[in-house]
Protein backbone atom coordinates (compact mmCIF):
# COMPACT_ATOMS: atom_id res chain seq x y z
CA UNK A 1 0.00 0.00 0.00
CA UNK A 2 0.97 3.51 -0.86
CA UNK A 3 0.77 6.01 1.61
CA UNK A 4 1.20 9.87 1.49
CA UNK A 5 2.16 12.06 3.88
CA UNK A 6 0.18 15.52 5.03
CA UNK A 7 0.69 18.16 6.77
CA UNK A 8 -1.56 20.81 8.18
CA UNK A 9 -0.64 24.11 8.08
CA UNK A 10 -0.50 24.05 11.98
CA UNK A 11 2.62 21.23 11.65
CA UNK A 12 -0.12 18.15 12.42
CA UNK A 13 1.12 15.58 9.96
CA UNK A 14 -0.73 12.04 9.46
CA UNK A 15 -0.18 9.14 6.76
CA UNK A 16 -3.03 8.31 4.42
CA UNK A 17 -3.18 5.49 1.79
CA UNK A 18 -3.13 7.41 -1.36
CA UNK A 19 -6.52 6.29 -2.73
CA UNK A 20 -7.95 7.22 0.53
CA UNK A 21 -6.45 10.74 0.22
CA UNK A 22 -7.07 10.50 -3.96
CA UNK A 23 -11.25 9.75 -2.88
CA UNK A 24 -11.10 12.31 0.04
CA UNK A 25 -9.68 14.77 -2.46
CA UNK A 26 -11.91 14.31 -4.92
CA UNK A 27 -15.04 14.83 -2.85
CA UNK A 28 -13.25 17.96 -1.37
CA UNK A 29 -13.09 19.36 -4.53
CA UNK A 30 -16.48 18.79 -5.42
CA UNK A 31 -17.79 20.60 -2.94
CA UNK A 32 -15.26 23.44 -3.55
CA UNK A 33 -16.25 23.98 -7.36
CA UNK A 34 -19.88 24.19 -6.44
CA UNK A 35 -20.37 25.37 -2.80
CA UNK A 36 -23.37 26.93 -3.68
CA UNK A 37 -25.48 23.93 -4.58
CA UNK A 38 -23.41 21.55 -3.13
CA UNK A 39 -24.66 19.46 0.16
CA UNK A 40 -22.44 18.98 3.58
CA UNK A 41 -18.91 17.96 2.36
CA UNK A 42 -18.73 14.23 3.58
CA UNK A 43 -16.54 14.01 7.24
CA UNK A 44 -13.26 12.32 5.24
CA UNK A 45 -13.57 15.31 2.72
CA UNK A 46 -13.75 18.03 6.15
CA UNK A 47 -10.84 15.64 7.32
CA UNK A 48 -8.65 16.43 3.90
CA UNK A 49 -9.64 20.08 3.89
CA UNK A 50 -7.89 20.68 7.15
CA UNK A 51 -4.18 19.74 5.51
CA UNK A 52 -4.88 21.24 2.02
CA UNK A 53 -7.14 24.11 2.11
CA UNK A 54 -9.47 25.36 0.10
CA UNK A 55 -8.00 27.07 -2.47
CA UNK A 56 -9.90 25.05 -5.44
CA UNK A 57 -6.56 25.36 -8.07
CA UNK A 58 -4.16 23.77 -5.15
CA UNK A 59 -6.94 20.91 -4.25
CA UNK A 60 -6.84 20.44 -8.61
CA UNK A 61 -2.87 20.09 -8.10
CA UNK A 62 -2.72 17.87 -5.04
CA UNK A 63 -5.71 15.66 -6.84
CA UNK A 64 -3.65 15.96 -10.30
CA UNK A 65 -0.48 14.76 -8.86
CA UNK A 66 -2.59 11.88 -7.06
CA UNK A 67 -4.26 10.56 -10.09
CA UNK A 68 -0.58 10.42 -11.59
CA UNK A 69 -0.70 7.37 -9.03
CA UNK A 70 -3.47 5.45 -10.54
CA UNK A 71 -2.68 3.70 -13.67
CA UNK A 72 1.04 4.24 -13.50
CA UNK A 73 0.76 8.12 -15.79
CA UNK A 74 4.22 8.54 -13.90
CA UNK A 75 5.74 5.88 -15.64
CA UNK A 76 3.80 6.80 -18.82
CA UNK A 77 5.47 10.16 -18.62
CA UNK A 78 8.95 9.01 -17.98
CA UNK A 79 8.70 6.73 -21.33
CA UNK A 80 7.20 9.63 -23.57
CA UNK A 81 9.93 11.92 -21.90
CA UNK A 82 12.79 10.12 -22.25
CA UNK A 83 12.48 8.18 -25.47
CA UNK A 84 11.69 11.39 -27.21
CA UNK A 85 14.13 14.43 -28.12
CA UNK A 86 11.00 16.84 -27.27
CA UNK A 87 11.04 18.89 -24.56
CA UNK A 88 8.33 18.51 -21.50
CA UNK A 89 6.88 21.68 -23.20
CA UNK A 90 6.48 20.28 -26.54
CA UNK A 91 5.28 16.89 -25.62
CA UNK A 92 2.15 18.83 -23.50
CA UNK A 93 1.38 20.85 -26.59
CA UNK A 94 1.26 17.66 -28.89
CA UNK A 95 -0.47 15.53 -26.67
CA UNK A 96 -3.08 18.88 -26.11
CA UNK A 97 -3.04 18.93 -30.05
CA UNK A 98 -4.62 14.95 -30.13
CA UNK A 99 -7.86 15.14 -31.11
CA UNK A 100 -7.99 18.92 -31.80
CA UNK A 101 -9.58 19.66 -34.92
CA UNK A 102 -8.19 23.60 -34.65
CA UNK A 103 -4.82 21.92 -34.57
CA UNK A 104 -2.77 24.34 -37.10
CA UNK A 105 0.72 22.95 -38.66
CA UNK A 106 3.55 25.69 -38.20
CA UNK A 107 6.03 23.93 -39.64
CA UNK A 108 5.89 21.26 -42.28
CA UNK A 109 9.43 19.65 -42.16
CA UNK A 110 8.15 18.59 -38.76
CA UNK A 111 5.19 17.20 -39.16
CA UNK A 112 5.95 13.56 -39.35
CA UNK A 113 8.32 14.07 -35.97
CA UNK A 114 4.97 15.22 -35.17
CA UNK A 115 3.01 12.62 -36.60
CA UNK A 116 5.78 9.98 -34.87
CA UNK A 117 5.25 11.08 -31.33
CA UNK A 118 1.49 11.12 -31.63
CA UNK A 119 1.89 7.33 -32.58
CA UNK A 120 3.98 7.22 -29.66
CA UNK A 121 1.45 8.66 -26.91
CA UNK A 122 -1.11 6.73 -28.13
CA UNK A 123 0.79 3.81 -27.94
CA UNK A 124 1.19 4.36 -24.22
CA UNK A 125 -2.19 5.49 -23.67
CA UNK A 126 -3.13 2.59 -25.58
CA UNK A 127 -5.52 5.45 -27.44
CA UNK A 128 -7.65 5.96 -24.99
CA UNK A 129 -8.82 9.66 -24.39
CA UNK A 130 -9.48 9.00 -20.85
CA UNK A 131 -5.80 8.43 -19.91
CA UNK A 132 -4.59 10.51 -22.91
CA UNK A 133 -6.94 13.45 -21.04
CA UNK A 134 -5.82 12.38 -17.82
CA UNK A 135 -1.61 12.28 -18.69
CA UNK A 136 -2.03 15.67 -20.04
CA UNK A 137 -3.42 17.19 -17.11
CA UNK A 138 -0.16 15.81 -15.12
CA UNK A 139 2.42 16.84 -17.87
CA UNK A 140 0.73 20.50 -17.22
CA UNK A 141 1.61 20.44 -13.73
CA UNK A 142 5.10 19.87 -14.73
CA UNK A 143 5.09 22.63 -17.29
CA UNK A 144 3.74 24.85 -15.08
CA UNK A 145 6.56 24.34 -12.43
CA UNK A 146 3.61 23.22 -9.90
CA UNK A 147 4.61 19.76 -9.85
CA UNK A 148 7.86 20.17 -7.54
CA UNK A 149 8.43 19.12 -4.19
CA UNK A 150 8.43 22.47 -2.75
CA UNK A 151 4.75 22.88 -4.29
CA UNK A 152 3.51 20.15 -2.79
CA UNK A 153 4.68 20.74 0.56
CA UNK A 154 1.58 23.04 1.74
Amino acid sequence: MQLVTLTAPDGHQERWDIKTAYLALLSWYSYLKDTDNAKEPTKIAKQIGKFVGDDIKQVHTYLTYLDGFNGDLYSKLSLLAHNSNKSTVQLYFVMKSIGNSDYLRHNKEQEPERQQLIKRINQITNNDPETLKRLTELTKLFVNGQLHYGNMEG
